[in-house]
């Protein structure tokens, strides 16, 4: 039987908005697990916010975290992904994002592996 991890994901970086101010939140196999009770959170510039999301996964498992970028007048944005490998215990690490287009947002997640 397949050992049990717990991806502990602490915390939302961006070091670059798309925009001057991005709205975004993060989902998981298609739901939106951040923020809870808001559509989204405003990150600016070298801004830093707390996450608090726990997925269960096996050993070994490459877990895939999406970022969106609310939009209010269009279709909400894919800014990218982040790939959380959870191969070992351990952490904290931080994970750059995969960019999903051509824009400039960069950003990375600080996540752990418990077991």
């Amino acid at each position: 039987m397949a050992e049990t991890y717990l991806i502990r994901i602490h915390s939302l970086q961006c070091y670059l908005p798309d925009e001057g101010t991005d709205e975004v939140y993060l989902m998981y196999k298609g739901q939106k697990v951040w923020p809870s009770g808001e559509k989204y959170k405003h990150m600016k510039e070298d801004s830093s916010l707390p996450v608090k999301i726990e997925i269960s996964t096996t050993r070994g498992a490459t877990v895939s975290v999406e970022l969106w970028e609310y939009d209010t007048l269009s279709s909400d944005d894919n800014l990218g992904k982040f790939l959380l490998e959870a191969d070992r215990l351990g952490g904290p690490f931080t994970t750059d994002m995969i960019k999903a287009d051509k824009g400039k947002s960069k950003y990375g997640l600080t996540w752990e592996v418990t077991s």
